[in-house]
């Protein structure tokens, strides 16, 4: 009898044991793979809740519907280069909660949406690129997410934020669109260390948005950095302002902002000793916190930034420097500004006749050209290969240039703070050369550091041969010294040139034919690289190129193939007129010249008259 109940007493343990092994084999996640070729949207229909999908490296369609929660959607190499979806890309329904979509590039034809929240929609986005699309990220109501360390790119709108309850805009880049984000509605955000720049718009506040808006580098945007057209009333500090009109207030905005924090001990965004307001700087150097200098060492302006009555930063940051700066050589041209006319204290108060941003509303297009300015300590220029200037200061590195001086036309310099792992700007403004600016990041702290702009009479004594094409312009670009600025030591690089249209069309130049060339020390040849057409003025293009790093530079461009035949027909029949013209001085008979004949005519009337009368 004890050894039945002893049997079956072992046996009922073995069969919970197996159960419980069988209930957690069921619930467990699973990895789901998507090879090259195969449909995303079939391993979404097939996923349980808690899986991952990973996406081999391949183009895939787009148009994925997930009505799943807690899946993981990720490319397998995370590298969006080499994991590309095309169309429209993610529609994530209410059911689709706790999503995590990242390590894509999403490529959209101009039209929808790159990832779509529908209502109480949760979300995390993070390492993708979203291109060309109506709206990059749209969101609806209540919905929920961290949009983290995306590109966005030549989209109308790079993030539209609804009525959400909770949204998380954190170190992403967005650039090249209508508008970079919206926080419209009742929309909630933290829009918090992103890089948005060269939009029309930098970021729009619409209706009752509210935003706690921290960290960001608002650059280069052509219309205005912050449109704010509501009356949820936000709050703005330690950003970096750099636009040729910083703020504008619409028609509907009634709530004040609040402009800065209580003052911290902490590196702030230009790395100075506290955190309080924001950094105001305009592209021709005359912003606020370019011609306010801080007295007594906590990098804090003495006077307060005045956007109108009730929109006043109380506390903007500046550089600590006691002494102020030497003023620029030359001041940039005129015709830089184009048509806008800048207000004051680094806003335009009115908006006129608002049309549409993204979802919400946007201003009107307005012809204004910007060349970025970010924390320039000291800048100086010469010309003919003189001697440039630069308000020194301990620490840092000087720098020098290899080039024969000989050799310079003109030269431009500038000294900011290079801090680790920060992208930082080097604005050349006295509009000298050809260069607006350079940016990068440093893999190091390297202090208070020279960068050098060089404009060549001729080819650089420090290159072997030209590359090919019709040459605009050889320059040079050095950073610190010892190599630093070509080295490993920087990321990220980009530099900002101009061509003048006078140059383009005086030698036929196709504009869609300039490119940027960089002589590579190590292997003695010329890198090719693209560039964007990012602005326009009276007198130049203004492009941008990603860089390897800084040396020697060369700008190049194709005659027209059109011009070209018809140049060559204007020359033949150029040369036809001159050997008629050569006859005709030495004689030969010219038989499609009547004058002679005329002449002669006319001669033997004479005579013939006077004959008569004899």
């Amino acid at each position: 009898m004890w050894k039945i109940t002893k049997y079956n007493r072992i046996m009922a343990l073995l069969s919970v044991f197996l159960i419980l092994i069988m209930g957690s084999g069921l619930g467990a996640a699973t990895e789901i793979i998507v090879r090259n070729g195969e449909s995303i949207q079939v391993a979404v229909d097939n996923a349980t809740p808690g899986d991952t999908i990973i996406v081999e490296p391949g183009t895939y369609n787009g148009n994925i519907v997930l009505n799943t929660e807690n899946l993981v959607i990720m490319s397998q190499s995370g590298n969006p280069e080499d994991t590309i979806i095309q169309g429209d890309g993610f529609d994530l329904k209410s059911d689709a909660q706790g999503t995590v979509i990242k390590g894509f590039t999403l490529k959209g034809t101009d039209n929808s949406y790159g990832i779509n929240l529908n209502d109480y929609a949760d979300c995390t986005i993070e390492k993708n690129k979203i291109e060309n699309y109506n709206t990059a990220v749209s969101t609806s109501i209540y919905s929920t997410f961290t949009i983290n360390n995306n590109e966005i790119s030549s989209c109308d709108s790079g993030i539209d934020i609804g009525e959400s309850y909770s949204a998380t805009v954190k170190d992403n880049t967005i650039s090249n669109c209508r508008t970079g984000v919206v926080v419209g509605d009742l929309g909630n955000a933290n829009i918090e260390n992103n890089m948005i720049k060269e939009n029309d718009n930098g970021i729009a506040l619409m209706y009752e948005a509210r935003a706690t808006i921290v960290g960001n580098n608002v650059n280069f945007n052509k219309k205005c950095g912050l449109y704010d057209n509501s009356y949820g009333g936000s709050t703005i500090y330690n950003n970096y302002f750099n636009n040729t009109v910083n703020v504008i207030f619409g028609s509907n905005h009634n709530y004040p902002n609040t402009w800065n924090t209580t003052k911290t001990a902490a590196a702030n965004i230009i790395s100075g000793p506290h955190i309080a307001g924001n950094y105001w700087a305009k592209p021709d150097g005359t912003g606020f916190s370019q011609t306010h200098y801080d007295a007594d060492g906590d990098g804090i302006a003495e006077d307060e930034v005045i956007l109108n009555e009730k929109e006043i930063d109380h506390a903007a940051i500046v550089s600590s420097n006691i002494v102020t700066p030497e003023q620029p050589v030359e001041t940039p041209n005129e015709n830089q500004t184009g048509n806008q006319t800048e207000v004051p204290n680094e806003n335009q108060t009115e908006a006129p006749n608002e049309s549409q941003i993204g979802n919400q509303t946007e201003i009107p297009a307005q012809n204004l050209t910007e060349l970025p300015v970010e924390g320039i300590e000291d800048t100086g220029s010469s010309s003919s290969g003189g001697s440039h200037h630069s308000s020194g200061s301990s620490g840092g590195s000087a720098g020098g240039s290899p080039e024969p001086q000989k050799n310079v036309e003109a030269k431009d310099t500038a000294r900011v703070f290079i801090p680790g792992e920060k992208l930082v700007y080097f604005n050349f403004t006295n509009n000298v050369t050809v260069v607006d600016y350079i940016s990068f990041e440093s893999e190091k702290t390297m202090g208070k550091t020279t960068a050098i702009v060089e404009n060549l009479k001729n080819k650089s004594d420090l290159v072997t041969e030209l590359p090919e094409g019709n040459v605009y312009k050889s320059f040079n670009v050095w950073v610190g010294n010892g190599g630093y600025g070509d080295s490993g030591d920087i990321r990220n690089a980009a530099i900002s040139f101009k061509v003048e249209k006078a140059w383009i069309q005086e030698n036929n130049i196709n504009s869609s034919s300039i490119v940027l060339y960089k002589y590579d020390n190590k292997n003695k040849e010329w890198m090719k690289l693209p560039v964007n057409l990012t602005n326009e003025d009276d007198q130049s293009l203004h492009f941008t190129a990603n860089v390897p790093g800084y040396s020697s530079f060369v700008i190049t461009g194709e005659q027209s193939t059109l011009t070209t035949e018809l140049t060559q027909t204007e020359a033949d029949s150029k040369g036809s007129n001159n050997e008629s013209n050569t006859s005709s001085e030495t004689g030969a008979e010219n038989p499609k010249s009547p004058g002679f004949g005329i002449i002669g005519v006319v001669v033997g009337l004479i005579c013939a008259i006077r004959c008569k009368r004899i």
